[in-house]
């Protein structure tokens, strides 16, 4: 977990000072007025570490903030390493000034652009301050993909990609006019306590936990176990709704059929491993295709229900896994959803796994997120699965499984304030460890249609080879492998460590703190490999740890 001990620390610190200070800080500062908005805020600025009072009493509220000041709050909040090139960057921040070291690391961190002059002594704006702190984060590239967002803003007329995952992530927000407009006012100077507030929310959710650790129990995961005993829930993929010769629902937990959703052989080795550790199993039950118009249906929806609370029996709960729902099965679904969380006995979960909605309009995210206990976001498996033959020979090889944007859209989607889960601590965000090969040819062009998955055992062992290069792809925020094989060249783009974390942050931004790993018997744990121990680093981020 990340600053464990400085989080701890800090808490008793805040402790204590509420006994000391019943107001909202308003003792810390003689200058902050007492019940003022922004004494909550000044409080855990104070406490965090990110900004400091003037040394007189008092925090200098009312007063702008100038630009070297923010940096250097910057570099004290995101732990970078200090550095002092002798050369300066900028004609107007010389070697020696208090900041210049600030700059210098800012500039080297990405916070902000190179240029003949930085001005220092200038105030920030709240603009210069919201795209400093999205760099800083590291989302230059994500802030692109959204250059033409919408805005509630009237005014913003530039840096649009920047603002757009401010405003998302809940970092900035806007004043509302007397005609009932809302402005960002981006040229407005920052004061201190404005400063503060915005630092605030991005350090909270840049320094959150994994809150709640959920894992898919399907084919081949016995191995690991180990892991699923220390997750918080497990959904077992061991049951799937099909319909017999007449048309009626049932849930099928045998393999008849080729039903890969069945019940395994020895499946009681896991379930009696997992009550002994304390882990709640749910029964995750899988529909698809054509046979959903027919479960969702009116005539069908209580037989259905009834085979499903039958089919929960010494389970925890259920988790609904109805994918590729579409606009049609909206209503339908959400009025079958209904029925079973009431046809269920009350001390029974109801979870659902719900896909982008870019995709799929099947899923009322709003209404999902009022009926089940937990609504598991599925952002994943974007990845071309039919390459056109006209792409052989070409560098059309970008065909990452789950890039950031693409995660970025389905979080403000399922986090919109309107139609999306209003509970955000019923969101969980899921990861697919899934791998899209390609093969190439000497100069990395596309040589076939056809695409492999390596499972991550084959990944790993290529990651030892001589001529293996891990790449990582900013854009996508994902990496790729390139290797050769029995004399050809293959571009596998996956799942590791970094890019499983990049999604994970993202979310934390958004006030998600749930993470969902698909599957169990897959998840990288080779600490001798290339950043591909993803157990590990989930592990990092857990909260308590």
């Amino acid at each position: 977990m990340k600053h464990r001990v400085a989080a701890v620390f800090l808490t008793v610190c805040l402790l204590l000072s509420l006994l000391a200070v019943p107001a909202a800080a308003a003792g810390r500062y003689s200058d902050v007025p007492e019940g003022d908005w922004a004494a909550e805020v000044i409080e855990k600025a104070t406490e965090y570490g990110l900004i400091q009072g003037k040394g007189d009493g008092t925090f200098g509220y009312g007063e702008y903030m100038n630009r070297a000041s923010f940096v250097t709050v910057l570099c004290r909040m995101f732990g970078w390493e200090m550095v002092s090139p002798e050369k300066p960057s900028f004609s107007d921040c010389p070697p020696g000034e208090w900041y210049y070291s600030a700059v210098e690391t800012a500039l080297a961190n990405g916070a902000i652009d190179s240029g003949l002059y930085f001005r220092p002594d200038d105030d920030i704006s709240r603009q210069d301050m919201a795209v400093m702190l999205v760099r800083a984060l590291g989302y230059e590239n994500l802030a692109l993909t959204q250059a033409s967002a919408e805005l509630p803003f009237a005014d913003v007329t530039e840096n649009r990609g920047y603002l757009a995952l401010a405003y998302e992530f809940g970092v900035i927000n806007g004043v509302a006019q007397a005609d009932g407009s809302l402005l960002f006012l981006p040229g407005h100077s920052s004061t201190r306590q404005e400063a503060a507030a915005m630092l605030v929310r991005v350090y909270e959710k840049y320094h959150a936990d994994i809150e709640f650790l959920h894992g898919f129990y399907a084919m081949s995961s016995y191995g690991q176990i180990d892991m699923a005993g220390e997750m918080d829930a497990v959904s077992l993929g061991w049951a799937r709704m099909s319909l017999d010769e007449s048309g009626t629902p049932y849930v099928n937990q045998s393999a008849s059929g080729g039903n890969e959703w069945a019940v395994p052989q020895g499946a009681e080795l896991a379930t009696d491993a997992l009550e002994e550790a304390g882990v709640d199993c749910n029964l995750s039950v899988y529909a698809a295709g054509s046979d959903l118009t027919a479960i969702l249906s009116a005539g069908n929806r209580q037989t259905a229900v009834e085979q499903l609370v039958r089919a929960a029996g010494e389970y925890a709960g259920l988790t609904i896994d109805f994918e590729g729902l579409g606009a049609s099965l909206r209503t339908p679904f959400t009025q079958f959803m209904t029925a079973l969380r009431a046809a269920l006995p009350e001390e029974k979960a109801l979870w659902v796994c719900v896909q982008p909605d870019e995709w799929y309009g099947g899923y009322d995210y709003r209404a999902l997120g009022e009926i089940c206990g937990k609504v598991i976001l599925m952002a994943h498996d974007y990845q071309d699965t039919n390459l056109p033959q006209g792409w052989v020979g070409t560098s059309q090889t970008r065909n990452a499984p789950a890039p950031l944007n693409k995660v970025y859209e389905a979080l403000v989607s399922i986090t919109d304030p309107d139609t999306g889960v209003a509970d955000k601590s019923k969101i969980v965000l899921a990861v697919s460890i899934t791998s899209v090969g390609l093969k190439v040819d000497q100069n990395g062009l596309l040589a076939s249609t056809d695409i492999y998955t390596p499972a991550p055992d084959t990944l790993a062992a290529r990651m030892k080879q001589s001529d293996a290069v891990r790449t990582w792809d900013a854009a996508a925020a994902t990496p790729y492998l390139t290797y050769s094989a029995d004399g050809e060249y293959y571009k596998v783009w996956y799942e590791d460590a970094q890019s499983i974390m990049a999604k994970a942050n993202l979310a934390h931004m958004f006030g998600v703190d749930g993470l969902s790993i698909w599957r169990l018997g897959i998840i990288p744990n080779y600490a001798d490999a290339q950043s591909y121990d993803v157990w590990s680093a989930v592990q990092t981020q857990r909260a308590g740890e």
